[in-house]
Formats: structure tokens, C-alpha cells, sequence
């Protein structure tokens, strides 16, 4: 549940295909290939991406679990998604930050991960 559910939100917040585009792109690096090079991960793609992921962060389309009783476990249910979300977020952020991310200008990244996991913070 957690898992279809994060999936979900990543796909709302425009991160999914970034994160599907970067994994990819793990399974066939080379040495020396820099991550803008791959496609998907162009500067335009991850630009639009992350003002996309930006703008949701005002009102997160996180999940409400609603159809969990225990209120222990639907805290925790969403506590988990948005801790996944963050996840990917700081994973795509280091490896565009990284000496193999090969973009000129990271004027779109405009949250660090621990800024980001503040604002989805449940």
C-alpha cells in the first residue's frame, strides 16, 4: 500500500520520471558519463521537474490513509510515503550535485534535502 501510494505522489509531484531516468542511467554508467547527458535528465527535464516538485511542496498531495482505522499505524503510513519522497528527493539531489552530474547551472535545485524533508515533515 505504502509503496503504490508513494509511487502515486511521485508521479503528482513530477519526481517519478527523474527517479525512473536516474536509476536507468545507474544500471548503464560508464566512467566518465555525466548524468545531464542521459536522457531524461537533461537540464531542461530536471528543471521542470523540480519547479514542479517546488510548487507541490505549498500543498503536498500526500495520501490521507483514511481507509486505515488505527491511528497509529495511518500516521505511520504517511509519515513513511513522505519519509520515501524525501528519499528519492535527496538521492536525485546528490547525484545532480555530485562531481558526475555535469550540469553548468543548479540554480533549480531550490531546496536542499533537509529543507525538503522540514516542509513534507507530518
Amino acid at each position: 500500500l505504502i509503496e503504490g501510494e508513494t509511487r502515486r505522489v511521485l508521479e503528482d509531484v513530477g519526481l517519478a520520471p527523474v527517479g525512473d531516468a536516474l536509476e536507468a542511467m545507474e544500471a548503464l554508467y560508464v566512467e566518465g558519463m555525466v548524468i545531464a547527458s542521459h536522457p531524461g535528465l537533461g537540464p531542461d527535464d530536471v528543471k521542470v521537474a523540480m519547479k514542479d516538485f517546488y510548487e507541490s511542496l505549498y500543498s503536498p498531495p500526500l495520501p490521507s490513509f483514511d481507509m486505515i482505522r488505527d491511528p497509529v499505524l495511518r500516521k505511520y503510513a504517511r509519515s513513511k510515503t513522505a519519509d520515501n519522497v524525501i528519499e528519492l528527493y535527496a538521492k536525485i539531489y546528490d547525484a545532480l550535485t555530485s562531481e558526475r552530474g555535469g550540469y553548468d547551472d543548479l540554480s533549480f535545485l531550490g531546496h536542499d534535502p533537509s529543507q525538503v524533508s522540514t516542509l513534507l515533515s507530518i
